[in-house]
Order: C-alpha cells, then sequence, then structure tokens
C-alpha cells in the first residue's frame, strides 16, 4: 500500500483557516473590552518551534494572562505553499492541524482578518515577493502594536532582516535561539511588565524531531544531561534531530532518539486530524454527541468529542465505514501519560508501518485528503528514523 501513488482527495485544513480569520461570529469570540498583548508569529517559528508556541499557549491560559499569539494571513499562504515542500510538509501540517485546533477552541490564538492591517510606509518594488511577505508581516505587527488596540506586539521570529525591519518601526521583536528555547524564555520577551516566569514551562512537553537539511547527523541526540546541567550542543546547526533543552525531572519522560520524539508526534498529530474528521463525520450524519453514563455504552459515548483518543476515533468512524486497521493501531497512537502508553523504540518497524498503511486506509474509505497528505508526508521521516543508529547512553 505504502509504494502505490494514489490521487488525493483535497486537504481543506487551510482553507478552513482562511474562513475563520475572516469570519465575523470567530472574530467576536474575543471580547473586544479586554486588552491584549498580541505575540505575532512568522512562519519559520511554526515551523521549527511549534511545539514550543504550543507550549506557551497552554501556560498563558493557565496562567490567565491577556496574551493572544496571532497569525499574519500571508504565513497560512507560506504554510500552505510549504506543503509541496518534502522535506517540510510534515511540519507544516502539523503547524496547520494544531492552529485549527486552537482556532476553534477561541481562547489564545487569532488569525488576522483581512481588515486587520495597517499600509505599508512606501511601494514595493514591482515582482519583490519576498519583501512583499516580509512587509504584510510587519504591517500585522503594526496594527496590533496600536496602543488602542491593547498592550502592543511581539513579533517573533527567524528571519534576521524582518527583525531589522520591524525594529525600525519601534516594534518589539524576539529571534528564538537554535537551540534550548522555551515557552520561559518567549514569555521572558514579553515586552510587559509583571511576568510570573515561573508559570512558563522551561523546556518543551518533549524534545522535538525537526527538519534537517545536511542529514549528516540524522535523528541522532545527545543523552539526558544530569540534573542541574544543559544538554550538550552539537555543532550541525542544520542536522534533523531533536532539541534536548535542558535536563528533566527524575520523573519526567525524556526521549533518547529522534524515533521516540517522531512517534510522540505522529500520536497528537494524527488524533487531532482523526478527531476533526470524527466531527466532520458527526455533522453529515446529525449524530447524537450526548455523554452517556451507561457502563454498557461505547467508549466514545462515554466522555465528550474533544476528550476522545484515537482509539474511540477510530472505534466511532468504525460505525460508519468499514476500513482495515491493525488493532493496536489505537494504542500506538496514545499520548504520552495516557494509560497503555508506549515510546517510539518499543514499537517494531512493522507496526508503525501497518498503522500507516490503516491510517491511510481510514483516509481513503472517507475521502479525507488531511489524512492522506499526512500519512504521506511522514512515511519518508519514519524510514529515515529507522535507518538511523541509536546512540548509546
Amino acid at each position: 500500500m505504502s509504494s502505490r501513488t494514489i490521487t488525493q482527495p483535497h486537504d481543506s485544513t487551510v482553507e478552513q483557516l482562511y474562513q475563520a480569520a475572516n469570519d465575523v461570529e470567530m472574530q467576536d469570540a474575543f471580547p473586544t473590552t479586554q486588552q491584549h498583548l498580541h505575540v505575532v508569529v512568522d512562519t519559520n517559528v511554526l515551523i521549527d518551534y511549534c511545539g514550543i508556541v504550543e507550549q506557551f499557549c497552554a501556560d498563558v491560559e493557565g496562567a490567565g494572562y491577556p496574551v493572544l499569539v496571532v497569525i499574519p494571513s500571508v504565513v497560512l499562504s507560506e504554510l500552505d505553499g510549504l506543503k509541496n515542500r518534502p522535506e517540510l510538509q510534515w511540519f507544516a501540517r502539523q503547524a496547520t492541524t494544531w492552529l485549527l485546533k486552537k482556532v476553534k477552541e477561541r481562547r489564545t490564538v487569532k488569525l488576522q482578518a483581512s481588515k486587520e492591517t495597517q499600509s505599508p510606509a512606501a511601494p514595493l518594488a514591482e515582482g519583490d515577493d519576498v519583501r512583499k511577505n516580509d512587509l504584510a508581516i510587519r504591517d500585522c505587527c503594526l496594527y496590533f502594536a496600536d496602543r488602542h488596540r491593547g498592550f502592543g506586539a511581539l513579533l517573533v521570529t527567524m528571519d534576521k532582516i524582518l527583525c531589522l525591519e520591524c525594529q525600525r518601526e519601534g516594534l518589539e521583536t524576539c529571534i528564538p535561539p537554535r537551540r534550548s528555547w522555551s515557552s520561559r524564555l518567549l514569555a521572558q520577551s514579553l515586552p510587559v511588565p509583571g511576568v510570573d516566569l515561573s508559570r512558563f514551562h522551561e523546556r518543551e512537553a518533549y524534545p522535538r524531531y525537526r527538519p534537517s537539511r545536511t542529514r549528516q547527523r540524522l535523528a541522532q541526540t545527545e543523552a539526558p544531561a544530569p540534573a542541574g546541567t544543559v544538554a550538550r550542543v552539537m555543532h550541525d546547526d542544520d542536522m534533523m534531530d531533536i532539541d534536548d533543552g535542558e535536563a528533566a525531572g527524575p520523573e519526567e519522560y525524556l526521549p533518547t532518539h529522534a524515533r521516540d520524539s517522531l512517534h510522540a508526534q505522529m500520536a497528537e498529530h494524527f488524533t487531532l486530524v482523526l478527531k476533526d474528521l470524527c466531527y466532520r463525520q458527526h455533522l453529515a450524519g446529525g449524530d447524537s454527541m450526548a455523554v452517556s453514563n451507561s457502563k454498557h455504552a461505547p467508549d466514545y459515548r462515554r466522555r465528550a468529542m474533544p476528550e476522545w483518543t484515537a482509539s474511540a476515533c477510530l472505534a466511532y468512524l468504525k460505525t460508519k465505514q468499514a476500513f482495515e486497521a491493525p488493532e493496536f493501531m489505537g494504542n500506538f497512537l496514545l499520548l504520552r501519560g495516557e494509560r497503555g502508553w508506549r515510546k517510539g523504540q518499543d514499537w517494531a518497524r512493522g507496526m508503525w508501518t501497518l498503522v500507516l498503511d490503516g491510517l491511510e486506509d481510514v483516509g481513503r474509505k472517507f475521502g479525507d485528503g488531511a489524512l492522506l497528505s499526512s500519512v504521506n508526508a511522514v512515511r519518508p521521516h519514519v524510514k529515515e528514523v529507522w535507518e538511523a543508529k541509536l546512540r548509546p547512553l
């Protein structure tokens, strides 16, 4: 199944995001009477550090701070374009899937609407598409930096030229370090006083599997550092790896190979994709999603849909359409901390393949472009992490 080239149904994730950005009801979900600090995030940050942004949003929500993460509309366009880049499409799809989830929650992530921009001070040169995108992001920052609209704005980007452009306009900027960035370091960059940094995590929920251009140190990681120290920094800036960040506590799981970290990403991403598919099937079929207290009800009926695991999603989908999937697929897609979870190295390579084949069959039976595209995007990375040697501790 994995060797065939198939015609994929359309993936509407980005279109749903564009629609949400300009949906009046969606925009009104954020109270106009409450002022926010706006953190504007560039495309490169979502590709390399989506996990950090995700953790930052969770920390902001936990602390109750009036902070909104703003995604410029041009960033959505760039993420959509990156889905055609084989080496980056997996990371772009993770970003757009997570953004769709957060936009639906209507809490800490906001998409720039078409009216939320400030005209550039100078005309653009014809055909200067790169600068056009940069200045569109700058104009988004200028709009939200207006003190009449909140507590100002902070641009987070890895583009030094864009940073200089924004700094000339008096805008606050933040460039993430190549390694060991965290939600706490991002909070430390917020241009407002009184931020309690102890409310923000010092490291990602799990070290991140990241793209590489050189492939020279593919998927290798440093061993967990002793308590109170920082993991060693590797010399190849472009390698595919997972970022160890700071040392983990004694009870905290720390992946020792990119196989573990990629598995964690797959579980999180495909659970979100399956939930979205279930929601659309629910809308199409008009099923009752009322939570049942009966012990005889199926697992997915005994909890609200946002709380469904991958297993619950698969059980619900089987009531709609038959598909081929290994019995262990739901357990493979468990999130860390859920009962029965196992790290990536504990699953044989053949099991990874069977899970991807099963997900592909679900995507084909339901005509789901997001699921099929995600399976195709991650297959090369699965192949590469399994060809990489494990580094002994």
